[in-house]
């Protein structure tokens, strides 16, 4: 996440399979994603699906459709983060989503899939540099970048798939919740 330091996934039941999986040459890109998946959405007692349907990261998909530059999407979304007192990854994950989404002209559509794009590298990039290398694992740096690549070009793919996201609060919960299904490889495109 452009951050000087990383902290691996904990070494809870809901992270070791998918710690055990990521990396793993002999392992498909989609079970790798599934497993991730899972063990995020279950992490902290099911949070995630909260943070990322959070009153506003739905705000921000509303900026996405309106703002007429990255820079003015920035600008709209921290006054909103101050005014809502919001902080922490997911709000760093959902600002990287909007200013990228707003640059390359994709909407609230756009903005969706980058969220979760984002996400997906987040997780991914707390574990997967220190398997480069271990047998069985990704054999190099740029291997390791495809997969990372492959992960959140998945997840982009899954949010268009599940349609158009709506940009109020209840709705946009509901979207978040279903993608989460999808993504864990647990509902209709998934």
């Amino acid at each position: 996440m452009g951050t000087s330091s990383s902290q691996r996934s904990p070494n809870t039941p809901n992270w070791q399979l998918a710690v055990a999986v990521l990396g793993r040459e002999n392992v498909a890109l989609q079970r790798q994603s599934e497993e991730m998946w899972r063990a995020a959405a279950a992490d902290r007692e099911g949070r995630l699906t909260g943070e990322l349907g959070g009153d506003v990261l739905a705000a921000a998909g509303a900026i996405a459709s309106t703002a007429r530059s990255a820079r003015e999407a920035a600008a709209l979304f921290q006054r909103q983060t101050q005014e809502q007192k919001s902080a922490g990854i997911v709000v760093d994950i959902g600002r990287r989503a909007l200013i990228r989404a707003v640059a390359q002209g994709g909407g609230t559509a756009g903005y969706a899939a980058e969220l979760f794009s984002e996400a997906a590298a987040y997780y991914a990039s707390r574990d997967l540099p220190s398997f480069v290398g271990a047998p069985g694992r990704v054999a190099r740096t740029s291997a390791s970048v495809a997969l990372k690549a492959g992960l959140e070009n998945m997840a982009r793919e899954v949010v268009r798939a599940a349609g158009p996201p709506p940009v109020e609060p209840g709705p946009w919960r509901g979207f978040v919740s279903q993608v989460l299904t999808r993504l864990s490889g647990q509902g209709a495109g998934g």
